[in-house]
């Protein structure tokens, strides 16, 4: 059974999420006014002015409770279900969550609207994740952050103990990690980047290749979009030098221009209407052609601003989601390098002992040599024992019966160390299938957005000329009267 079937089995049915009327909410302040009292429990009593994000979900899952769910939760839940979902299972792609504070790209608090609904929309994304993964969306605490009415009380139960998935035994059989020092996980740290496996799975060389990829076409595709959107912006003069640099290194490389269409529809507009004041006999109709084009900068403008925000929202999660995957990939050759660690010890120590063995005389005389074995080390500890007086072929004994015992032990570890790192690539197989799904329903989703905003905006354009092809064959309207219908017509 391949990885793709193996991982269409752990569906158990359907989990659906939906970010809704972000609030900022101030402690003491009058009751929320939809009466949902399970939908404030979980925000009170914390920290003042705060904003509040309601989730709605919808599920067939059968360990939940109910079908229909509604509850509020703040930025400081999503990051404790982050946390608990990373420590319960360190072998799935957990999608990682925004900054706290501020989004790079956006200006103003985070108290504003811009940021609030740029925070909504990567929230949405995060549980969009969670709710597609078979594996987290079956597990106990996203059971509870939907569902429970005292949300705070469950956050501070399960700090004392951790809260098992529901069918993760079922789903991934894996011993529990071992729990390390901070020593340890140094050393291992520092050891593992200066090894590299020897012999590396064709599968995940060329996940690894595939993602790497990826990262440098969204990081192209981000830079091109944060381009057009300082464009766009109403740039002060800081702003300005940072546009200018921008073009200085990436515009030549890009080959894009270091004009943007919305300031040449400024300039065309303003040619006509200077051209208006000249042209005596038919000014009213070139100032109103020139209004028109400045509506329609104004409408390529907010949109364009809008949909690259939201491109650039999706684009960043999607980087944030590579790193996730490249560091369970990175956990993977940890594994490997165990297995191939433990691998070379035990056959260094069969390797010794049969050094030891060969001392030895087909006859059971014991004929003189290194006992301790080779180099300076051995020499010296073999004139140690020289001058104590040890019996070598005693010593020699002794060791052998050690090393007997060590390589059945580092036999078991082998066996153990290949089947964990056999389970352990196995799974991640699966978790590279569900990231695919994943993956592909979010470019389906950003080149829909982004296409769509633009057949609005044009749209409207189209609607717009139109209504300046009637008032010029008319000849009736004004501009005042034109630009007010346009206002209208544009308003997003």
């Amino acid at each position: 059974m391949t990885a793709e079937q193996d991982a269409e089995q752990l569906w158990l049915g359907e989990l659906r999420v939906q970010i809704i009327d972000p609030r900022k909410e101030t402690p003491g302040a009058q009751p929320q006014e939809d009466g949902d009292e399970a939908a404030s429990t979980s925000t009170q009593g914390r920290s003042p002015t705060f904003v509040s994000y309601g989730v709605r979900a919808e599920t067939t899952l059968p360990h939940f409770s109910r079908s229909h769910m509604v509850t509020r939760k703040r930025f400081q839940d999503f990051v404790f279900l982050h946390h608990t979902l990373v420590t319960d299972f360190p072998a799935c792609i957990v999608p990682p969550l925004p900054d706290k504070h501020r989004i790079g790209y956006l200006t103003g608090d985070r108290f504003s609207v811009e940021f609030i609904m740029r925070r909504c929309m990567e929230l949405q994304l995060f549980l969009e994740r969670i709710c597609r993964h078979p594996i987290l969306q079956r597990a106990e605490i996203v059971q509870r952050f939907l569902e429970s009415k005292e949300w705070h009380i469950d956050m501070h139960t399960h700090a004392g103990h951790r809260i098992a998935s529901t069918s993760a035994a079922d789903a991934l059989p894996l011993p529990p990690p071992t729990s390390s020092g901070l020593l340890e996980s140094v050393s291992d740290m520092f050891v593992n980047a200066f090894t590299r496996v020897r012999k590396p799975d064709p599968r995940f060389v060329a996940i690894k290749a595939d993602l790497e990829g990826e990262e440098d076409r969204a990081t192209q595709w981000e830079r091109v979009l944060l381009r057009n959107r300082m464009h766009v912006s109403d740039l002060d003069d800081s702003c300005r030098r940072e546009v200018a640099a921008f073009d200085e290194l990436y515009a030549a490389h890009l080959g894009a221009s270091t004009e943007d269409l919305t300031s040449d529809y400024h300039d065309v507009a303003t040619a006509f209407e200077q051209l208006g004041e000249l042209e005596t006999g038919m000014t009213q109709d070139v100032q109103r052609t020139g209004q028109a084009l400045h509506e329609f900068a104004e409408l390529e403008s907010r949109f364009t601003f809008r949909v690259l925000d939201d491109m650039l929202t999706m684009l960043r999660a999607k980087q944030t989601y590579i790193t996730a995957h490249k560091t369970l990939l990175k956990h993977r050759e940890a594994k490997q390098l165990d297995f191939e660690g433990l691998t070379d010890y035990l056959h260094s120590t069969v390797t010794e002992r049969d050094r030891l063995a060969n001392l030895g005389t087909p006859d059971g005389e014991p004929v003189h040599g290194n006992v301790r074995g080779k180099g300076m080390r051995g020499y010296m500890r073999h004139m140690v024992d020289r001058v104590w007086g040890v019996d070598e072929e005693q010593a020699r004994i002794d060791r052998m019966q050690r090393l007997d015992g060590r390589i059945d032990e580092l036999q078991d570890a082998v066996s153990q160390s290949h089947a964990q790192s056999q389970a352990f690539n196995q799974h991640v197989a699966k978790e590279h299938y569900i990231y695919e799904l994943g993956r592909r329903r979010e470019v389906q989703q950003s080149l829909k957005l982004y296409v769509d905003g633009h057949v609005d905006m044009y749209e409207q354009g189209v609607r717009m000329m139109d209504d300046l092809i009637r008032a010029l064959e008319s000849g009736t309207a004004d501009p005042e009267e034109l630009a007010g219908n346009d206002t209208t017509t544009t308003s997003v």
